[in-house]
């Protein structure tokens, strides 16, 4: 990390650059060991975001003298070169072939058989290797170059690669697309222009190796249409008017019932605590708990 930070030009600071030339790497105790873990804290912070373990790899990569290191210093990348260099010259040499001709390309794979069938497969797998290692190498690159690669992860970028081929055969052979349709509407774009049929596949094929996830859309939303037609319509949720209302009314009566339970409960204690009430103010005061009952039921309704 040292060597890699000064590499960068980064400004390592003197108190760390002298505490990692007096640490002794054969002395056991804890000091020892504290002084490494600061040494190495401090380095590791210097050289955020990149990793130390990809610092080891590719230092390691670069002590090895392979004659492929003019590829990339990391294992990865040297390899998906290779592979993207074999599926460019495969691609040339295929689309060298008599049978590689626009008739055979807008054909489909059920129309043909034997040694055109085979030439025609392999260029569509050739194009869509190279918009798989294409894609899986921009994205290696970016980590590689901010020094955050891990190898762990090394075999998504194959797994990646694989779906890419397979997205390229699925997208070019096995979902129905009308390349005269869509030939046609190129050429209207740009009038005086002749669009191949086969170029228009193979790039297809390219497009679906690069991008496997639209491949994946795609048949997802062919499987989200026919689900519609299949599974049964959702039964609608039910209508909370009529309990929201039920449950309104509810309440006033309950209100209404509050009301008049206490308008007979004041004309108790009043007959309770006056024993010469007259039966005048007995009618007058049931009069009221009337009136109040029945405008109580006139704002209800």
């Amino acid at each position: 990390m040292m060597a890699f930070a000064f590499r960068k030009g980064l400004q390592v600071p003197e108190s760390t650059v002298m505490m990692l030339y007096q640490l002794d790497l054969t002395d056991k105790d804890a000091t020892g060991a504290r002084d490494l873990a600061r040494v190495h804290n401090r380095l590791a912070e210097l050289v955020s975001p990149a990793k130390p373990e990809t610092i080891w790899l590719m230092a390691e990569e670069s002590h090895k003298g392979s004659w492929l290191l003019f590829l990339g210093r990391v294992k990865l990348i040297r390899k998906m070169m290779l592979v993207a260099i074999s599926s460019l010259v495969a691609l040339i040499a295929l689309s060298l072939s008599s049978y590689i001709n626009n008739e055979n390309m807008v054909a489909s794979m059920f129309d043909m058989e034997g040694t055109r069938l085979l030439y025609v497969q392999a260029i569509l797998l050739a194009a869509a290797a190279i918009g798989a290692s294409f894609s899986a190498l921009f994205k290696a690159n970016s980590y590689v170059t901010a020094g955050c690669f891990d190898p762990k992860y090394e075999s998504s970028y194959w797994v990646r690669f694989v779906v890419g081929l397979i997205a390229g055969i699925i997208l070019t052979q096995l979902i129905p697309i009308d390349l005269k349709a869509v030939a046609d509407a190129t050429a209207a774009q740009h009038r005086g222009t002749e669009i191949s049929q086969a170029a228009l596949r193979i790039t297809m094929a390219l497009v679906g190796g690069f991008s496997a996830n639209l491949v994946y859309k795609i048949l997802d939303r062919v499987v989200e249409t026919i689900q519609s037609f299949i599974a049964p319509p959702a039964t609608p949720a039910p209508d909370n008017s009529t309990q929201s209302l039920a449950l309104q009314v509810r309440l006033q009566e309950l209100e209404q019932l509050t009301s008049v339970s206490l308008g007979i409960l004041a004309i108790q204690q009043k007959l309770t605590s006056d024993p010469d009430i007259t039966p005048e103010q007995i009618h007058l005061m049931l009069s009221e708990l009337t009136d109040t009952v029945t405008l109580s039921r006139h704002a209800q309704s």
